[in-house]
């Protein structure tokens, strides 16, 4: 009966981690999208720790007061004004990936990539990078066309990109998309080999010399081979045991 009543736990603990895995490879396909005005939507690069970037997300949804400023331009630098009241039902933010992810081509891809700001040539870059694969290319979303240390910057997103809003049977949710109508780059042929094959095949063989210069320590080079230590009963078993022979030594003869 023991035995009976683990095996039923195991199949029930079997069946919940198999609906659980469903349910979550499932979960993006099962969203659509709703189009939004931009115009209430700002992609805003926030300051945090040492010269950190991450990505903010701020929408206007009333008149009521504004929820942030832009002064200047490359780059255009953010006044988040929703930090100096209670934005409750005027301003809406989303500040990690339960708030925003990347839709392309139809298909939620928050499960598989996660959105960074990186700073590269004298500007920071919003883009996805796949969770799992290294080699997958990366998605540029948009920039901040310039830099300004210490300052929440408006990131301009790139042609083809636009906001859009995550929706379930047609009921408009908080979730917010970054959105584009193309798909996710194929991954190039050769970025990964189908069968890798190790060094020593793909490569010529080193040479003698290279080869024990890199697999042996110095301090072994020259140690002599292991040899199975004699015994007093067969000493003969090991010929290194006996006596070298004396060049004087001579080599009796057998009389009749």
């Amino acid at each position: 009966m023991k035995h009976l009543r683990w095996l039923n736990v195991g199949v029930i603990t079997t069946a919940f981690l198999l609906t659980v895995g469903a349910s979550s490879s499932l979960k993006a396909s099962t969203f659509d999208s709703q189009e939004v005005n931009s115009d209430n939507f700002i992609a805003v690069a926030a300051p945090f720790g040492d010269n950190k970037y991450q990505l903010l997300i701020i929408e206007q949804r009333s008149n009521q007061r504004a929820c942030w400023q832009e002064v200047g331009s490359n780059p255009a630098i953010v006044d988040p004004l929703l930090l100096n009241f209670d934005f409750t039902g005027i301003c809406g933010r989303s500040t990690d990936s339960n708030g925003y992810s990347i839709r392309m081509e139809g298909q939620d891809l928050g499960l598989d990539y996660l959105l960074r700001i990186v700073e590269r040539d004298g500007e920071l870059v919003l883009m996805g990078t796949n969770r799992m694969n290294r080699q997958a290319p990366r998605v540029e979303i948009g920039r901040t066309q310039g830099l300004s240390n210490g300052n929440f910057l408006k990131i301009e997103l790139d042609p083809g990109w636009r906001f859009t809003r995550r929706a379930y049977q047609g009921r408009a949710l908080g979730h917010i998309y970054l959105t584009s109508d193309t798909g996710v780059p194929a991954t190039p042929a050769m970025s990964i080999p189908p069968n890798p094959l190790p060094p020593a095949v793909r490569e010529p063989a080193p040479a003698e010399t290279e080869r024990e210069f890199i697999f042996t320590k110095p301090s072994e080079e020259n140690t002599p081979p292991s040899v199975t230590i004699p015994t007093l009963d067969n000493p003969a078993t090991n010929p290194q045991t006996l006596p070298p022979p004396s060049s004087n030594q001579t080599v009796p003869i057998l009389e009749d």
